[in-house]
């Protein structure tokens, strides 16, 4: 369910309009149905549930390939404590892997958003944000406010000041580097003496519900590795502008 949003424009219709350069962010597109349309040099980016072009459901192409250019994203559905492992691990990985080149930037590049986009520092928040709000409270059952003030919530989140976070902290990388430390340590403590039979206790769901542990961590997972993606993607603009 959305709870804030800066305009509802559901069931609109658009015709003959001139759309070339929008931005769409942070958006529901569910039902959204576009035709008789001159698509050229359209970059799509999200969590891609089904897309078909032109009466091709293109979605299986799209994950195949995202598979074979990434083979460690095919454990990000891991259903058992040691593909966990090995994916968490996966996760550790990449994120060192980013932090050792963003530390070859400029300090101030790491607090610049690319495209309006989260910046690097920014993007390390919402990992905080994102392991808080289905770790530490879910699965972890630490008592409210569990959120760390440095997290960083998405556009549409219902958590603010209240729960814990900080919207006008200014932190530096090494600070939210610490918090990073502390929570992954926390999840690898955690899948190092788990056993299978523990991921499907029941919990309530941040979004409303119930679910169980092993859909949180998998949340997790992606949550890691799409940030991932979109921090390379940005990092690769900011060495341009390096000296």
């Amino acid at each position: 369910m959305i709870e804030h949003i800066d305009a509802d424009l559901s069931g609109s219709r658009f015709r003959s309009v001139n759309l070339s350069g929008t931005r769409i962010h942070s958006a529901f597109l569910n039902g959204m149905v576009i035709t008789d349309a001159w698509i050229e040099d359209v970059r799509l980016d999200g969590n891609v549930r089904s897309l078909t072009v032109n009466g091709i459901d293109v979605t299986a192409y799209v994950e195949a390939e995202l598979d074979r250019l990434h083979p460690d994203r095919r454990r990000l559905g891991a259903t058992d404590v040691d593909g966990l492992r090995q994916a968490w691990n996966d996760a550790i990985d990449r994120t060192d892997a980013a932090v050792e080149r963003a530390r070859r930037l400029p300090a101030v590049l790491l607090d610049e958003r690319v495209n309006d986009e989260f910046s690097f520092i920014q993007t390390l928040r919402h990992l905080v944000f994102a392991h808080d709000r289905w770790l530490t409270g879910p699965v972890f059952g630490d008592p409210a406010p569990y959120f760390h003030p440095l997290g960083q919530p998405h556009d549409s989140a219902e958590e603010g000041p209240a729960d814990g976070l900080d919207p006008d902290a200014r932190p530096t990388l090494d600070e939210v580097l610490a918090v990073r430390h502390e929570q992954r340590g926390r999840l690898a403590d955690f899948l190092e003496t788990a056993v299978d039979a523990d991921l499907s206790r029941t919990l309530a769901s941040p979004n409303g519900g119930d679910t169980m542990v092993l859909h949180c961590i998998q949340v997790v997972l992606h949550e890691e590795w799409w940030h991932h993606q979109y921090a390379a993607r940005d990092l690769a603009i900011l060495e341009t502008r390096s000296p």
